[in-house]
């Protein structure tokens, strides 16, 4: 079966026409979607992957979840350097928790499922229409390009906008417990921005929504606007959330002490490993 066909196989493309984007059908779908991003910063398309599909996909990143490379740390809202200029007390000077493993492109084979929907060229203009692109490339990071995070029991991610523009990523297995989704949206820029993050990093819960994780839901999302986080899991099973990486540059990659920071390593070892896109 051509990678094409088994990425085709995968997605409900009677409930989700990405198969025929320039129909009647397909225009007015990525119109809704593009709209629902602009209002909520975020699109979410709940039974993306077809029920008889969800089983074998998520079976098959069970087999390769123990190659994910862990990172423990703390960090603020913002992801940014502590710097004296910072006001004491403040929500710069708050600091987040964040325990998540991640296993990168390279330890995903090229005739996995996962892979294949990755590559999927109207998969990546359905998201380019959805964010307004004028182009979109499949990132070129030899580790990034497409990854999977892996939350085990004590996993969390603590409250945070992203530094990317937006992130697409797949629920595709729950934790017995916890894992939730938590965000407060579109809130970068507005006039009392640092309220409520303040209020949100004190556990106050106006303006949070939880997103439920329903598997086989793909997500496009708006994270540098939006500040959210996903809470502690519990359980010997992993929640496990593929990330689909595009970039509107081609040839764009993470840099090396990035990918040493996520996945250990920078991946110029992996030389006669596959890991063309």
């Amino acid at each position: 079966m051509s990678q094409s066909l088994q990425a085709q196989n995968l997605v409900d493309t009677e409930r989700y026409p990405l198969d025929q984007l320039t129909s009647e059908a397909g225009l007015l779908f990525t119109k809704e979607c593009r709209q629902q991003y602009l209002d909520k910063g975020l699109c979410i398309l709940p039974g993306f992957i077809r029920a008889e599909a969800l089983d074998q996909l998520a079976k098959e990143v069970n087999q390769f979840s123990h190659q994910a490379f862990f990172c423990k740390s703390t960090h603020n809202a913002y992801l940014t350097d502590d710097d004296d200029s910072y006001q004491e007390g403040g929500v710069e000077r708050q600091q987040e928790h964040t325990f998540v493993g991640s296993v990168p492109y390279d330890r995903i084979g090229a005739d996995t499922r996962l892979r294949s929907l990755y590559l999927w060229d109207p998969l990546k203009e359905f998201i380019r229409i959805v964010l307004g692109k004028q182009t979109l490339h499949h990132f070129a990071d030899p580790l990034g390009a497409c990854s999977v995070n892996v939350f085990v029991e004590g996993g969390e991610h603590g409250w945070h906008f992203d530094e990317s523009e937006f992130t697409v990523t797949l629920m595709l297995q729950a934790p017995e417990e916890g894992g939730a989704f938590e965000y407060v949206p579109l809130i970068r820029g507005s006039a009392d921005e640092k309220q409520i993050v303040q209020n949100v990093l004190n556990g106050e819960r106006d303006g949070v929504h939880e997103l439920p994780f329903t598997v086989g839901t793909l997500l496009i999302f708006g994270g540098r606007q939006t500040i959210h986080r996903v809470t502690r899991v519990s359980g010997q099973q992993p929640r496990l959330v593929p990330v689909l990486c595009y970039s509107e540059q081609p040839e764009m990659k993470n840099s090396a002490s990035v990918r040493k920071l996520f996945w250990g390593r920078t991946g110029e070892e992996s030389v006669g490993t596959s890991t063309s896109l």
